[in-house]
């Protein structure tokens, strides 16, 4: 059998720049709207893994590389497609000769700027030319990532064709055309350990079959919503959607009929603010324990403690607009360094001496016990907490 492309080479660098991307895409990425998984494997690394797999290498080992990364718009053509943030005029100017610069900007208050009636292409031309000449890790800065967009070019799936000659012009046919060349039939991919999807989802939008399982049943159960909600299209995510919607009306319904969240004036509560109580030994009252009541420092909003007397606790009244002074005492709260600050005496106690925590203590007994004419000398271990 043919020795696939993974085999002989793979652009590790470049993958592993794009699944930096990804990864710090934060809330954007695909599957995170599931649920947090620490070990959601990036999915561009799934899909160039199972392109790598199906991708026939031949003897010329540079034109598979350039093959291959054009198939996930990887290549010059493609991250060019892929920009999606505009390039700032400054840093084009910068890169041009004295000629060019006085051709095709304006300075002015120290403000660069396209000159006025420059025609698109002209302009497209340029921005283009300077963008070629960055580095991929400054490229990938205006770039979507490679899911994003719907692939190659039809000028590239041409280019693509005729190295592996196939007649795709999607990520699906190839896959599927590749897999009956390499098996007489469209790829089948398991992951029995298939933690938060990634595999079993990104190999299913390729357009292969998948199987995975997990013993983990939170795993399961995110796998399960990752192929069959994500990866349903438009029709099925609109009715979660159209679920979701149904499900909050409900409960929002029953909170104003039972008028919580609300207060006497008919307020809603947007956000609610919790902290732990601990006794003073100084004055006996339960106090809050925050590090800080800095609400907002920017629109200075901050939590003021109000003593309740007959019940020795406190209640915590929200103030907006506070001063600097006000603020900066605010930054102060009543847990310092695993102390407790007392707020009337000022006395700081540890938090492990009002817990009742103490050292372990361990005392050993010896006692010689005689076995069949043996000496043995056990150790009995008291631990007082």
């Amino acid at each position: 059998m043919q020795k696939a492309f993974i085999e002989e080479q793979f652009p590790v660098s470049l993958i592993s720049k794009e699944s930096y991307k990804e990864r710090m895409s934060g809330a954007t990425q695909t599957l995170t709207c599931l649920g947090n998984w620490k070990g959601r494997k990036p999915l561009i690394l799934v899909r160039a893994a199972i392109l790598g797999l199906l991708m026939p290498a031949s003897n010329d080992s540079q034109k598979d590389r350039d093959i291959f990364l054009k198939i996930l718009t990887m290549d010059t053509d493609g991250l060019w497609k892929r920009r999606q943030k505009s390039i700032p005029a400054k840093e084009i100017y910068a890169s041009l000769s004295e000629d060019d610069r006085d051709r095709f900007f304006t300075v002015s208050s120290n403000k660069i700027s396209w000159k006025r009636g420059l025609k698109s292409q002209e302009k497209e031309s340029i921005t283009q030319n300077y963008f070629n000449e960055l580095s991929y890790d400054e490229k990938l800065n205006y770039c979507l990532r490679p899911e994003q967009i719907d692939g190659a070019s039809p000028e590239t799936w041409k280019e693509i064709n005729q190295h592996l000659a196939t007649s795709a012009s999607s990520l699906t046919e190839l896959v599927h055309q590749l897999g009956q060349k390499r098996f007489n039939k469209i790829p089948k991919v398991g992951d029995v350990f298939a933690g938060g999807g990634s595999i079993p989802f990104e190999v299913a939008r390729l357009g292969c079959e998948t199987y995975g399982s997990d013993l983990n049943p939170v795993a399961s159960m995110l796998t399960w919503a990752a192929t069959h909600i994500l990866g349903g299209g438009e029709k099925i995510r609109s009715k979660v959607e159209e679920a979701q919607k149904k499900v909050f009306a409900e409960v929002d319904k029953q909170i104003t009929d039972w008028s919580i969240e609300h207060n006497d004036r008919g307020w809603r509560a947007e956000v609610f603010l919790y902290c732990i109580e601990a006794k003073s030994p100084a004055t006996g009252y339960w106090i809050p324990l925050a590090p800080s009541w800095v609400i907002s420092e920017k629109y200075g909003v901050i939590a003021v403690l109000r003593p309740d007397h007959e019940n020795k606790r406190y209640h915590i009244d929200i103030k907006e607009g506070v001063d600097s002074e006000t603020l900066k005492v605010a930054k102060e709260g009543t847990i310092r360094n695993g102390r407790l600050i007392c707020p009337e005496t000022g006395d700081d106690f540890a938090i492990s001496e009002i817990r009742g925590d103490r050292n372990l203590e361990v005392k050993s007994q010896k006692s010689e016990v005689k076995s069949r004419g043996v000496s043995r000398t056990p150790v009995q271990k008291e631990i007082m907490v």
